[in-house]
């Protein structure tokens, strides 16, 4: 039996929170329920549910959409969320795509266009800051910088290498960056149906001033068409073979104007301004100067196919016979350009130039009767 002092010291101690206030520790704190963790599937049976998946469907146009992504002309939903990024193979009409969920992260789907079967869940996106976390269905866990949806499956990119995941394989692959770049945020291309992924150069020293002024003569020299810039590259997957693209990082960039008073009707005086990566602008409508929609590459039976605009023409980089040729040129400059994707695998392209527009049915066979306005690819740093 304890005596009256005891159990006064007793009732003292469990005011200030127990023993563990008593000795100066800090007492236990309440746990957050978690939540119970997905049960996990083998890679084989992740493997039977596409192919039950694939046993239906067939091949599709992918396109993307503000609010989505279009699949042989109607917006695909999925009922968990937004649908925010995707990697289609129009060919086969397999494709991976990212559901934006309410808590912040992400689910990777799996599915294929016209399928009667639902899709299938391969994976969940964290993101904590700049650093995603990638925890597949089959209890595997990759991180990085960027997580890119492919057809198949995901690359996730880090600093100087990535790794691609494939529905079904038990061994994921090493992918070799090039030194000095890293993989582009946005990807106007499947990498698993071409066998290519787009990088982006690193950023230069903000401080560096001498850098800051070689960049604006650069970019002016770019802009009349007097030298070509590296700023992206395609790179093969299995040998990291570059195939640079005259294209200028500057573009991917808008203006955000706030603490702004009206001076009259037409004009605007705003105090600060702030230029932000954006693939459309304030009005909803592409930001054709974003890398995204200057640069597409597809895959077609004569191989691969990349595309691009600079400031005065449109190109077509015929990556297995190591040549580009200029489909469309305008010395006032070229606004943008519109591929069509064939379910036979021919690619037309129109552009727009000014106020009028110009069409090639088969970029194919223009390539094969063409004889002007041809030239090497471009190697990396000249």
């Amino acid at each position: 039996m304890m005596n009256k002092m005891q159990q006064a010291l007793l009732g003292e101690v469990q005011q200030l929170g127990g023993t563990h206030a008593l000795l100066g520790q800090q007492a236990p704190q309440q746990q957050t329920p978690q939540a119970a963790p997905e049960p996990t599937i083998s890679e084989a049976e992740l493997l039977a549910k596409k192919a039950n998946i694939d046993s239906t469907g067939g091949p599709a146009i992918f396109f993307r959409k503000k609010d989505g992504i279009s699949i042989n002309g109607e917006i695909y939903n999925d009922y968990e969320g937004t649908v925010a990024n995707f990697g289609g193979n129009k060919l086969t009409g397999e494709f991976t795509y990212a559901v934006r969920n309410f808590d912040g992260s992400f689910n990777l789907k799996y599915h294929r266009a016209n399928s009667t079967s639902a899709p299938v869940k391969i994976a969940t996106v964290y993101k904590n800051g700049a650093v995603f976390k990638v925890r597949t269905v089959t209890n595997r866990t990759f991180t990085g910088n960027s997580v890119i949806p492919t057809s198949d499956g995901f690359i996730v990119g880090r600093s100087g290498s990535a790794f691609r995941y494939v529905i079904g394989n038990e061994k994921p692959s090493d992918i070799n960056l090039l030194n000095g770049y890293h993989i582009a945020k946005y990807q106007n291309g499947d990498a698993a149906s071409t066998g290519y992924i787009l990088l982006e150069k690193d950023p230069r020293d903000q401080n560096d001033d001498v850098g800051g002024l070689m960049d604006s003569f650069t970019n002016l020299g770019n802009t009349l068409g007097l030298n070509k810039v590296d700023h992206y590259v395609l790179v093969n997957l299995d040998k990291a073979t570059p195939v640079p693209l005259d294209v200028n990082i500057k573009g991917k960039n808008i203006a955000e104007h706030s603490n702004c008073q009206r001076q009259n009707a037409a004009i605007n005086k705003c105090e600060n301004v702030e230029f932000k990566e954006s693939l459309y602008t304030k009005l909803g409508l592409p930001n054709n100067s974003h890398y995204y929609w200057s640069i597409s590459w597809v895959n077609t039976p004569e191989g691969p196919l990349a595309f691009y605009r600079t400031s005065t023409k449109v190109k077509v980089v015929d990556i297995n016979n190591q040549q580009v040729h200029t489909l469309f040129s305008r010395t006032l400059g070229v606004n943008q350009f519109t591929l069509t994707e064939h379910l036979d695998g021919k690619i037309s392209i129109k552009a727009k130039l000014g106020f009028s527009s110009d069409e090639i049915d088969d970029v194919a066979d223009f390539i094969k009767n063409n004889t002007t306005d041809i030239e090497p690819i471009q190697k990396l740093g000249a």
